[in-house]
C-alpha cells in the first residue's frame, strides 16, 4: 500500500510513513517504555515539508540551539583557498564549533566532508527519505563515541517507504538574484510477499547565481576605526563607526606609499599619496583622510565605494549539489533481515578568495612609468653623501584588479578573469555503502551489526592564482638598451623583463612577459598569461590539491531487558563494540604549490591515518513506581575508547528522569564526553615561512627565524563536562500542552589551540611552559645574550578551555479549531555565558556578534527564538512564523590584560578590542537592536496526490544589522518559494 507525503499533524510529530520503531537519538536503549533523559529536539516530516527549504541545513541551523554555521547561502568559507572548506552545508551546535558535535546518518557515522574543519556535509545526503531530525543539545559521547561534545544531529531514514514521491521547487529573492531550483523523486517498493524491499530516491540542487555584498543598495564601506580624538581622560569612545572606509596602502590603479634612493636606501616621501589614474596612468593626489593602520577614511571614501575590494566579498555563492540513495532489505529468516545501503552525493561550488594586494618596488627606469614620476624622482634631493641613482624606485600598492572593473556591478566571471582573483572551484563526491544484519532474539532482545565503508573525494582548482616568482619577473620591466642587451639577441628599444638580460635569471625567466601594473586596463592577455598561467587551460600549472577521507566501521550491538528486575520494573540494557579506521589527507598538490610559489592556497601533500577500538554499556534501571513520585529512573552509560595515537580515554553519563505526577517530570544528566583531533590536527605537514622573532623579552631586537605549520602528532583528545537540568510540564487541565526547560553547562578542557608566531614566543616568555615547547634554539647560537630562535612550530596544542552555559524552552499546543487543528510551536535558547581562556585571555563571546575588533570567536545574540502558528482545514494548511534575535553587542571587552604584557598599542594589528585605559568609554554603538523576521508557508491539497506549496521567509525584508556580519542574520532578505509535490 502506497504511503501519503500529506499528513495533518503537529509540528515535531513522527510522520505518517511508515517506519519500523521510533529509537529517540539520546540513548542507545530502544525499550518501548524507557524515556531518555537527555533532551532531544525533534524537526518531523511535516515541519521540514512546511519549510520547503532548498538545503535541508537550513531548517536545523535556524534552531535557536545552533550558532555561527556556514553554508553556500551565507558566503561562509569563501575566501578561504588553503582551507579547502568552501561550499559545505554543516551544524555548529551551541556555538562551540562544527567539529565539536557529531552528525549521524540514521544512528550511524558519516565520514567527514572536510579535510581541516571537519564535519558531514548536509548537502550531500538523501533529503528526500528522511523522515525527521533529531537535535541533542548536549554531550552525547557514552553513547556514541568521539565529537559528540555540543550534541548530535541525527538524521532518521524512512527505509520503508512504498509508492512513488518526488517534488519540484524554485526559489528566488526580492533584493538579489539568487536563483534556486531543487527537484526530489523517492520510489520504494516490497517483493517477495514483502520480505524484501527496494527503496531508491535522489535529487539534484542549481543554485547559479553569485550574490556579492556589493549587490546590496545598502552597502556604505563600513568600518570600526580608532578615534583620532579620545583621549584617555576625555571619555570619548576609542573607536567609532564609519561608513567609506578604504585602504590607505593600494588602490586599483597603483598608490605611491614611499620614494627610496638607490645607493644607501634612504626613504623619502616626496611623492607618497600620488595615484595612478585611468588607461592613461594619470597622476593624480591621493587624499588618505583620515588614516587608521592600513586603511583611510574622511577623505579616502572615493576609493572605498568605487574601488574598495570589500564590495566582491560573498553573500552567497553558485553551487549545484546532487545526491543518489539506494537501499534493499530481505528478511533472509524470520527473526534475521539483512540490508545494504548505497549513498552517493556530489557537490560543486564556485568562491574567490583574496586578492594579491601588494607593496610592489617599481624601478625608475620602469618604461611604463609615467614620465612626470620620473623626472621627480632625479630632482629630489637626499642627504650628503646618498647617491639617488641609479637603483631609485617607488612602492606602488595595487590590489592586482588592474583590468577588472570595479565601479560596475560585481560579476562572478569577470573577476575570475581579473589580474588576480583566485577563483575556487570546488569538487565535492561523497561515496558510502552500508552492509547491515540486524534481528530479533525472542520478544526482549534485538541485534545489529554492520559493516561501513564512507570516502569523500575533493579536488580544488584555482585556475586564476598568480605565481609569485613569474609575477616578480614581470613587474620588473626594462627596455633594452645597446648598454643592457648583452647576449641576450632581444630587440634594441623593445620592453622587456629585466630578468632576461641577466644572464643569473634568464634561464628561470624565459617567456616572460612586461606587466604593466601601473593605471587601469593595462595588462595584456599576454603578460597575464605568463604571470597565471593557469587561465590557459593546456598550460597544465594551476593551483590544484586532491584531497581524501577516509573512514571503516565494524560495529555490533544488542539491546533489550535483562531476565531479572527491579521492584519498579525491567532493566533495560545497550551494548556494543565499534572497530573505527580514519585515513585522511592531501593525495596531491602541483609542484609550484608544494614549492610555496602560488599567491595563493599553497598546501603540501601528506596522509595520515588512525584506528579507534571502543565498547559502550548502557542502563535504564527502574528505581521508583508509584512510590513517592510516579517513576524514577536511571540512566546509566560507560565507554572505553582506544586511539592507536593517544591511547585510553573513558566517557561516562549518569541521568535521571522521573515524573513527578501526571503533569511534571524532571530529568538531569551529567558526562564526560570528547572530542579527538582530526587527521589535520594531528598530521597536517603545513608550510614554513621566514618571519621575525623577539626573544628573549618582548622588546628585545627582532632577527629572522623560520615559523612552521603543520599537525601535532601529541595531540589529546579534548574533554568536556556536562551538566544538564530540566523539567516538562504536561498539565491535564490544558489539553495538548506542553512545555520543557532545561537548563545545560559545558565545560571543555585541554581544547585543541593554535596561534601566531609572536603569541607563541611571548607566552614562552611570560612562563608558559607548553609554548615554550614549540621553540627549537640553533645550538651554540646566541643572539640578544640568549640562546637563537631557529624554528618556532605553530602546530596546534592542547591549550584552551571553552565553556558555555544556558538555558533551552520549548513548548507546544495542538487543539481543534473551527473545522481544522490548531498547532503551535516555540522555542527559544538563552545563552548565560560563553568563554574561551587562552594564550593568558579570558574572553566571554555570549552576546558578542565579534566583527572586524573582536577577540575569540564571533557569538551570538543571548536571547534567541522561534515561534509557529500553524492551522489546516480540509486540504488548506498555513503557517505564521516569527524568527527573533535579541539585541547584542559587537564586543564584551577583554579585561587586565597588561598583566600579560598585551599593549593597546599592539591590539591594532591583532584584531583584539580591549578596554581603552583611564577611559572606559570603548566603542560608539556597541549595541546591536533585536531583529524579528515574519515567515509565511501556505500549501494546498489540490488532490489526493498532489500537493502545491509556497512560503516566504523574511517576507518584511527586514535588514541585516550593520554590524551583523554573522550568519544567524539574513543577509539575503526577502526569499520566495514555490512548488509542487506528488505522491502515488
Amino acid at each position: 500500500m502506497a504511503a501519503t507525503v500529506f499528513t495533518a499533524t503537529s509540528a515535531h510529530a513522527q510522520t505518517s510513513d511508515t517506519v519500523e520503531h521510533v529509537v529517540s537519538t539520546g540513548s542507545r536503549l530502544s525499550t518501548p517504555s524507557y524515556q531518555a533523559p537527555t533532551p532531544v529536539t525533534s524537526v518531523g516530516t511535516i515541519e521540514i515539508q512546511r519549510e520547503a527549504k532548498v538545503d535541508i541545513g537550513d531548517v536545523i541551523r535556524e534552531l535557536p540551539s545552533v550558532g555561527v554555521t556556514v553554508s553556500q547561502n551565507n558566503g561562509g568559507n569563501s575566501g578561504l583557498l588553503s582551507q579547502a572548506n568552501g561550499g559545505i552545508s554543516t551544524v555548529n551546535l551551541r556555538n562551540l564549533g562544527v567539529a565539536r558535535n557529531l552528525v549521524l546518518l540514521d544512528g550511524q557515522r558519516v565520514v567527514s566532508s572536510n579535510l581541516l574543519d571537519g564535519g558531514a556535509d548536509l548537502s550531500t545526503f538523501p533529503s528526500g527519505v528522511v523522515s525527521r531530525i533529531d537535535v541533542v543539545t548536549g554531550g552525547a559521547s557514552a553513547a556514541y563515541g568521539s565529537d559528540a561534545v555540543s550534541g548530535v544531529v541525527n538524521l532518521i531514514l524512512n527505509k520503508n517507504y512504498e509508492g512513488l514521491k518526488g517534488s519540484i521547487s524554485g526559489s528566488n529573492t526580492t533584493m538579489f538574484s539568487h536563483r534556486q531550483l531543487k527537484v526530489e523523486l523517492t520510489w520504494g517498493a516490497s517483493f517477495d510477499g514483502g520480505k524484501g524491499h527496494l527503496l531508491i530516491a535522489g535529487d539534484h540542487t542549481l543554485s547559479p547565481d553569485a550574490v556579492f555584498v556589493g549587490d546590496s543598495p545598502r552597502y556604505k564601506a563600513p568600518g570600526i576605526v580608532q578615534n583620532p580624538a579620545a583621549t584617555s581622560t576625555n571619555g570619548l569612545p576609542y573607536f567609532i563607526h564609519v561608513n567609506n572606509v578604504g585602504s590607505a596602502q593600494f588602490t586599483q590603479g597603483g598608490l605611491i606609499t614611499a620614494n627610496t634612493s638607490g645607493v644607501g636606501g634612504v626613504a623619502n616621501n616626496a611623492l607618497r599619496g600620488i595615484q595612478f589614474v585611468g588607461p592613461n596612468a594619470d597622476t593624480v593626489p591621493f587624499n588618505f583622510g583620515t588614516v587608521f593602520g592600513s586603511n583611510c577614511y574622511n577623505g579616502c571614501s572615493a576609493a572605498a565605494t568605487l574601488q574598495g575590494t570589500g564590495r566582491q566579498s560573498f553573500l552567497a555563492s553558485p553551487y549545484r549539489t546532487s545526491t543518489l540513495f539506494g537501499y534493499a532489505s530481505y528478511q533472509v529468516m524470520p527473526e534475521v533481515r539483512a540490508s545494504v545501503q548505497l549513498n552517493f552525493g556530489k557537490s560543486y561550488s564556485f568562491t574567490h578568495g583574496a586578492f594579491k594586494t601588494v607593496s610592489q618596488r617599481i624601478n625608475a627606469d620602469n618604461p611604463f612609468l609615467p614620465a612626470s614620476i620620473v623626472t621627480a624622482l632625479g630632482a629630489i634631493t637626499y642627504p650628503t653623501g646618498v647617491t639617488n641613482a641609479p637603483g631609485q624606485f617607488v612602492t606602488v600598492g595595487t590590489n592586482n584588479l588592474n583590468n577588472y572593473d570595479l565601479t560596475a556591478k560585481p560579476d562572478m566571471h569577470k573577476l575570475c578573469s581579473a589580474l588576480h582573483a583566485p577563483c575556487d572551484r570546488q569538487y565535492r563526491v561523497l561515496r558510502r555503502g552500508v552492509a547491515t544484519l540486524d534481528g530479533s532474539i525472542g520478544n526482549d532482545w534485538s541485534w545489529t551489526l554492520y559493516a561501513q565503508h564512507s570516502d569523500v573525494r575533493q579536488k580544488q582548482n584555482i585556475a586564476n592564482n598568480i605565481l609569485n616568482p613569474r609575477y616578480n619577473f614581470a613587474v620588473d620591466p626594462v627596455r633594452v638598451t645597446a648598454a643592457n642587451v648583452g647576449a641576450s639577441g632581444l630587440p634594441i628599444g623593445s620592453i622587456q623583463c629585466r630578468a632576461l638580460l641577466q644572464p643569473a635569471n634568464a634561464a628561470a625567466a624565459a617567456g616572460c612577459v612586461p606587466l604593466n601594473i601601473i593605471g587601469q586596463g593595462q595588462v595584456s592577455t599576454a603578460a597575464q598569461l605568463y604571470v597565471n598561467p593557469g587561465l590557459d587551460p593546456n598550460s597544465g600549472i594551476f593551483m590544484a590539491e586532491d584531497l581524501f577521507m577516509n573512514q571503516e566501521v565494524v560495529a555490533g550491538s544488542m539491546n533489550g531487558v535483562l531476565p531479572f528486575s527491579m521492584p519498579a520494573g525491567e532493566i533495560a540494557v545497550a551494548f556494543g563494540v565499534e572497530y573505527r579506521h580514519e585515513q585522511a589527507g592531501i593525495s596531491y598538490s602541483h609542484a609550484q604549490s608544494q614549492a610555496g610559489n602560488f599567491a595563493a592556497g599553497n598546501v603540501i601533500a601528506y596522509s595520515g591515518q588512525y584506528t579507534v577500538k571502543e565498547g559502550f554499556v548502557e542502563l535504564g534501571v527502574p528505581l521508583l513506581k508509584d512510590n513517592v513520585v510516579q517513576t524514577l529512573n536511571l540512566n546509566v552509560a560507560g565507554r572505553m575508547t582506544d586511539y592507536s595515537t593517544s591511547g585510553l580515554v573513558e566517557t561516562w553519563k549518569i541521568g535521571l528522569t522521573s515524573q513527578l505526577n501526571d503533569h511534571i517530570k524532571l530529568r538531569t544528566t551529567w558526562s564526560l564526553d570528547i572530542r579527538a583531533p582530526n587527521i589535520s590536527d594531528l598530521f597536517s605537514a603545513g608550510t614554513r615561512a621566514l618571519q621575525t622573532c623577539v626573544y628573549p623579552t618582548t622588546t628585545s631586537p627582532g632577527y629572522a627565524c623560520q615559523q612552521s605549520q603543520n599537525g601535532n602528532p601529541n595531540l589529546k583528545p579534548e574533554k568536556a563536562v556536562t551538566v544538564s537540568g530540566g523539567v516538562v510540564l504536561t498539565p491535564s487541565f490544558i489539553e495538548g500542552f506542553s512545555l520543557s526547560a532545561d537548563w545545560y553547562s559545558i565545560n571543555i578542557h585541554g581544547g585543541i589551540f593554535s596561534t601566531n608566531i609572536n603569541t607563541v614566543v611571548a607566552r614562552c616568555i611570560s612562563g608558559e611552559a607548553i609554548y615554550c615547547s614549540q621553540l627549537t634554539f640553533i645550538p651554540g647560537s646566541f643572539t640578544n645574550g640568549a640562546p637563537t630562535i631557529g624554528l618556532v612550530n605553530l602546530s596546534p596544542l592542547n591549550a584552551a578551555s571553552f565553556s558555555t552555559s544556558g538555558l533551552d524552552m520549548q513548548a507546544d499546543y495542538r487543539t481543534p479549531l473551527f473545522e481544522g487543528d490548531l498547532a503551535v510551536n516555540i522555542m527559544a535558547n538563552y545563552t548565560e555565558q560563553q568563554t574561551q581562556t587562552a594564550i593568558g585571555v579570558t574572553y566571554d563571546s555570549a552576546g558578542a556578534l565579534g566583527g572586524p575588533l573582536a577577540y575569540a570567536a564571533n557569538g551570538t545574540p543571548k536571547t534567541r527564538g522561534k515561534i509557529s502558528v500553524s492551522y489546516t482545514e480540509g486540504p488548506w494548511s498555513g503557517t505564521i512564523q516569527g524568527r527573533f534575535l535579541g539585541g547584542a553587542v559587537l564586543t564584551n571587552g577583554v579585561q587586565n590584560l597588561a598583566s600579560y604584557g598585551v599593549t593597546l598599542a599592539s591590539l591594532s594589528s591583532t584584531g583584539v578590542l580591549v578596554s581603552a585605559p583611564g577611559n572606559g568609554n570603548l566603542i560608539d554603538q556597541n549595541h546591536v537592536n533585536p531583529v524579528g523576521y515574519l515567515d509565511l508557508r501556505l500549501s494546498y491539497k489540490w488532490s489526493d496526490t498532489i500537493q502545491l506549496f509556497g512560503s516566504i521567509d523574511n517576507a518584511t525584508n527586514v535588514p541585516q544589522p550593520t554590524d551583523g556580519g554573522n550568519s544567524i542574520y539574513d543577509a539575503l532578505g526577502r526569499t520566495v518559494r514555490v512548488g509542487l509535490r506528488f505522491a502515488y
